[in-house]
């Protein structure tokens, strides 16, 4: 893990994009940590899956994967989805929040479980302080619980949504982290790898890692992407796709931008591909 952090943060600091895969490709391709704890961070159940791909990558390669989410992203669900589901199950909630928010959590342990890369249940943060939508604020609450989930992770490497975005969830969670990631890592004495990821909804990054991928890959993503279908639903009703559609989208743009940009050939099959933003602390 410390060559992988080493050699990846070298080659960034030079301004070169890496690619990441199972096997190298060319003088910009990296392969995995063959060990290591990567923890995907998350404003919201399904951010996981937006950067699934490169989470298999690490579990693959022999990394522990973890999930843990901050916000209950009950405004993620909407009223109408909610009453429909609570007649479906024969359900009686008491409180509509608490039942979009329960709904939200069962699609990201189902999603978890489709992976098959996961070790060890989801991990749900309760947050000091919330917004209206159920997102985790920016308070120095919330820091000292980031600080606490970190301290029982004790991550190599976290996966998140970069914080130049337009949601206020990922923001905020972008904010806490970075109120506690550098003395978490001088605390425990050794460096923590930050992979911010582009995200549908962000305004500005630089894609200093990207992760190709092919159609079989992507098939399986919007698998694990289905498994959210209160998300699904939403994004059909507001924008006329679903959510799969729309991350998949997302990462057909970046492969598309980025093999135009750069020097090192792609293979061929390869027609999506997730980025990231780095941030070495420690």
């Amino acid at each position: 893990m410390k060559s992988f952090i080493n050699l990846l943060w070298e080659a960034v600091s030079r301004g070169e994009h890496i690619f990441m895969g199972s096997q190298p490709a060319g003088r910009r391709w990296i392969v995995p940590p063959s060990q290591g704890n990567v923890l995907a961070l998350a404003p919201h159940p399904d951010d996981p899956d937006a950067v699934a791909v490169s989470l298999r990558l690490f579990h693959s390669a022999g990394c522990r994967i973890r999930y843990a989410v901050t916000g209950r992203a009950h405004g993620g669900v909407t009223d109408k989805y909610a009453h429909e589901m609570a007649r479906k199950l024969g359900d009686l909630p008491k409180d509509l929040q608490d039942y979009k928010s329960a709904i939200r959590r069962r699609e990201q342990v189902a999603s978890a479980e489709m992976a098959g890369i996961v070790d060890g249940e989801v991990v749900f943060v309760e947050a000091a302080a919330e917004d209206e939508s159920g997102d985790m604020l920016h308070s120095l609450a919330n820091a000292r619980l980031v600080r606490n989930l970190l301290r029982e992770q004790d991550p190599d490497i976290v996966l998140m949504p970069f914080g130049a975005d337009t949601n206020t969830g990922h923001v905020a969670l972008f904010k806490l982290l970075g109120d506690v990631a550098q003395p978490f890592a001088v605390e425990r004495q050794r460096p923590l790898l930050a992979l911010f990821a582009r995200d549908p909804k962000t305004t500005s990054i630089e894609q200093q890692l990207v992760v190709p991928f092919d159609g079989d890959a992507a098939r399986w993503k919007a698998s694990l992407l289905r498994c959210h279908d209160s998300q699904m639903q939403r994004g059909i009703e507001v924008r006329g796709h679903g959510l799969d559609e729309r991350i998949l989208k997302l990462n057909r743009s970046i492969q598309t931008e980025l093999q135009s940009s750069v020097i090192e050939p792609w293979r061929d099959e390869c027609l999506y591909a997730e980025s990231f933003q780095l941030e070495l602390f420690g």
